[in-house]
């Protein structure tokens, strides 16, 4: 039978025999030897002397995190000025919709403005 892996062991455990309160970056440590290990969950927490659900609440907590980080990235929007060429029919004046955004930022359509670009703005602003 498999023993507990002497490091786990010494990590996991104080020398009372009371659970230890381990660093973020131990548990961290722990999550990336699980994922390394190819074990399951359950065989892992065996083999290395953690406890079950402790090493599935931070592994969960590593893939949120993970998922959180990929959502902020997702979410980074470059700006940039459009300048459109006015046509006869768009004079200045003639501006449809102005929408002034909190920064000072002015953001003027016409009435010809296609639907879809409305669409998009609105969704970024």
């Amino acid at each position: 039978m498999n023993e507990p892996n002497n490091d786990a062991a010494s990590i996991a455990e104080a020398p009372a025999g009371k659970p230890e309160i381990l660093t973020a970056a131990q548990k961290a440590e722990w999550v990336e030897k699980y994922l390394k290990s190819g074990l399951s969950l359950r065989g892992f927490s065996g083999q290395s002397g953690l406890g079950y659900m402790s090493l599935y609440r931070w592994v969960k907590k590593q893939e949120r995190t993970i998922e959180s980080r990929q959502s902020h990235s997702d979410q980074a929007i470059d700006f940039a000025e459009l300048n459109l060429p006015l046509t006869p029919s768009t004079p200045r004046s003639d501006w449809a919709v102005e929408l002034t955004l909190p920064n000072g930022t002015v953001l003027r359509m016409s009435k010809d403005t296609p639907a879809t670009l409305v669409d998009q703005l609105l969704r970024v602003c």
